[in-house]
């Protein structure tokens, strides 16, 4: 029995609209902070790199496209990294460069030390945050299920610091949204 193929039948000069060359991953670069950027301890620059999140505007490339999930690049400097927060999708942590620490647990009771090429999986809805502990600037991949950017929620303590810094919050934030009370 002969198998049929529905491939689009891709001409080589379209194949490049399909690829994102790290060397100009600058293009990737995503305009939305999640709140917690508001602190210097957790400034990082993040790059939308394949699918569609909540953040990104303007026309869709071929890179958008794919909807059952989307990455993105962290890029963190040495003791920075991604405050505590959770969603009610799951996620993947793919160390790229550097060492990390990431935890879990609505006060980051629980961690593990990661080093490049090691993967961690996050449950829905669980609290969990990441840090740089190494010398070197970290690379994260991070893997989110879905097509637009999950709710974000914060633990108490960090919300509160932000407020007392000014910024005004509410306990979800929604990227691409508003997070102002």
């Amino acid at each position: 029995m002969e198998e049929s193929s529905n491939s689009p039948n891709i001409k080589q000069v379209d194949i490049e609209r399909h690829v994102l060359r790290f060397q100009n991953l600058d293009q990737r670069e995503s305009p939305y902070h999640p709140i917690d950027m508001s602190l210097e301890r957790f400034e990082r620059k993040r790059y939308a790199v394949l699918g569609r999140p909540a953040e990104q505007r303007g026309e869709a490339t071929p890179l958008d496209n794919v909807e059952a999930f989307n990455i993105t690049y962290l890029k963190v400097e040495p003791g920075k990294g991604l405050a505590p927060h959770g969603h009610q999708t799951p996620e993947a942590f793919i160390v790229m460069q550097g060492t990390w620490r990431i935890t879990m647990g609505l006060n980051s009771e629980q961690e593990t030390i990661m080093r490049p090429f090691d993967i961690i999986s996050v449950p829905p809805n669980e609290m969990h945050g990441a840090e740089v502990i190494g010398e070197e600037t970290g690379w994260l991949m991070t893997i989110n299920a879905g097509h637009g950017g999950a709710k974000l929620f914060w633990p108490p303590n960090l919300l509160e610091e932000l407020r007392a810094k000014g910024v005004e919050v509410s306990d979800v934030e929604i990227p691409g949204g508003s997070f102002k009370s």
